[in-house]
């Protein structure tokens, strides 16, 4: 198992969905690996917390997750190999904006 810390911005704003009997909250943060250089990380938080993630985050905000990660390798519609950093997030911290709230 790959655990991952990482800190960055929101490219979109959060979505949710249902899978089975829990919510999800799906995210993309870019975290800037070089002066010209982003790289972005697909996240999901599960359950209650994915509530959290609905309500505080929005796309901009910075946010710091950690969880388990995983590299993906798909086929995109044009045929080209290319891979993915996915992370199922464990914890994460609110932009400094929203850390008073209490969970």
């Amino acid at each position: 198992m790959i655990t991952i810390t990482a800190a960055g911005n929101l490219g979109k704003d959060p979505v949710s969905r249902e899978a089975g009997n829990n919510s999800v909250a799906s995210f993309t943060i870019g975290c800037k690996s070089g002066p010209d250089e982003t790289t972005w990380i697909n996240c999901s938080v599960w359950g209650k917390r994915s509530d959290v993630v609905m309500k505080f985050l929005k796309k901009g905000d910075q946010v710091t997750v950690s969880g388990r990660g995983k590299m993906r390798v798909y086929t995109d519609k044009d045929g080209t190999e290319r891979r993915s950093l996915d992370m199922d997030v464990n914890d994460f911290t609110l932009p400094p904006k929203q850390q008073e709230v209490k969970f």
